[in-house]
């Protein structure tokens, strides 16, 4: 009985150091950027920790993912997710500023 525990303990340390070592793979996608009423072509990347904005202007943005639709800019400034957007991701933060991207 202990020797089937361990073994299973083996494996599944196994599979979780595994899990650990594949990369994970960024989605590219091109479209529109928005910051408040101001509009540009741009693409997006997103993996599940990050999502990065890079303006044709040659602006670029990451935003880290915090969970709960919160994400957080390199500066420290905190944008909440729209979950009422009617197409995109539209991330908004409480000094008044919405920034957002829809897929072309």
């Amino acid at each position: 009985m202990q020797m089937n525990s361990l073994r299973l303990l083996t494996i599944a340390s196994a599979a979780c150091f595994a899990s650990l070592s594949i990369p994970v793979n960024a989605g590219e996608y091109q479209g529109t950027c928005f910051f408040n009423a101001k509009k540009m072509a741009c693409s997006v990347s997103q993996n599940p920790y990050t999502m990065t904005m890079r303006w044709d202007d040659g602006v670029t943005e990451t935003y880290s993912h915090q969970g709960n639709g919160v994400f957080i800019d390199e500066r420290g400034g905190v944008w909440q997710s729209n979950p009422n957007a009617p197409k995109g991701i539209w991330l908004e933060h409480a000094n008044g500023n919405s920034i957002g991207f829809v897929e072309d």
